[in-house]
């Protein structure tokens, strides 16, 4: 892999960012150094910028939390906090994803997968349905370019998310999520191959969570950083 492995993952979150600020008709903005959002961040999820190269420029009307990606920004008026892995599996490791008995996997294809995708991922990340329809994937979401939306079903019952976002230089995997229930099964393994065989011949970026980092690591992710995000005062 010749690209700097951060700058990809710094890029793939851009294009994460990118497919949900367009969903959400909101204006994102990518030079190659900085990408970012304006005026108000449109869910509090999101970011209002990522830095795509050690020496980029945020501009102090950039709104919301910032993603310093290489983790080497003083920025006014804002307090740092280490927050999430970036992980990377070059597109030469090929995965052999153990079967789950009774588990089907869906891609998102209308309106109506959206917004049960939507009800899935927020009850997996937090137990709380979203406070109303379309909160962060609004219908036509699914059309956005290079994006693909998954959902999984363990003997007819909703279980799980996982979504690819691909671009020419990476296959950004993000939204994978289990209800807890259901954890422990190789439920997230199985969503997280099925988002990377989107686009397999690119290498797959994802920023992990403290809890999802030994899962990543099993299926031949590896950790190159971790970014600051960078919150206002």
């Amino acid at each position: 892999m010749s690209a700097d492995p951060v700058a990809l993952c710094a890029h793939g979150e851009a294009a994460w960012h990118a497919a949900l600020y367009s969903g959400l008709g909101a204006r994102w903005d990518d030079d190659g150094r900085l990408a970012r959002g304006y005026r108000a961040v449109p869910h509090y999820l999101l970011f209002g910028a990522v830095t795509l190269s050690p020496d980029a420029t945020v501009p102090g009307d950039v709104p919301g939390v910032v993603c310093d990606s290489f983790a080497r920004l003083r920025l006014p008026g804002r307090e740092a906090e280490p927050t999430g892995h970036w992980m990377i599996r070059d597109a030469a490791d090929r995965g052999t994803p153990t079967p789950v008995p009774g588990l089907a996997l869906h891609r998102v294809a209308s309106d109506a997968d959206m917004a049960w995708f939507e009800q899935l991922i927020f009850l997996a990340a937090d137990g709380r349905p979203p406070t109303r329809p379309g909160e962060m994937h609004p219908p036509g979401s699914q059309g956005f370019p290079g994006a693909a939306w998954l959902y999984a079903e363990l003997d007819g019952v909703g279980v799980g998310t996982a979504a690819s976002i691909v671009t020419s230089r990476v296959n950004n995997i993000g939204a994978v999520a289990v209800l807890p229930a259901f954890r422990g099964r190789g439920i997230a393994s199985a969503l997280t191959e099925a988002a990377i065989a989107m686009a397999p011949d690119v290498p797959a970026t994802l920023s992990a969570t403290p809890a999802g980092r030994g899962v990543y690591r099993r299926l031949g992710f590896t950790e190159v950083g971790r970014p600051l995000h960078h919150h206002p005062i």
